[in-house]
């Protein structure tokens, strides 16, 4: 597992073909953004936190090729989150 420090952006709900998940915009400096998923459980740990607010996510990194185009992808994906 890795550790992201940040200040999150935004946060977005999405609802793709029933998968809930909230995707977080964390700014770990000025110059790079991570975007993170919380899904199942973890968009409610999620709740707590808004734009603006400073926290560290444990994420791991889930890779995965779409079955329809090909196309490869690579996922942050929220298993711990808590205030710095």
């Amino acid at each position: 597992m890795t550790t992201i420090k940040g200040t999150i952006e935004h946060i977005e709900y999405r609802d793709m073909a029933g998968h809930k998940k909230k995707v977080v915009t964390l700014v770990p400096d000025h110059r790079q953004r991570a975007f993170v998923e919380f899904r199942g459980f973890m968009m409610d740990e999620l709740a707590p936190y808004k734009e603006n607010d400073e926290i560290q996510v444990s994420v791991v990194l889930e890779g995965k090729i779409s079955k329809n185009s090909g196309i490869q992808y690579n996922n942050l994906v929220a298993k711990e989150v808590k205030a710095c």
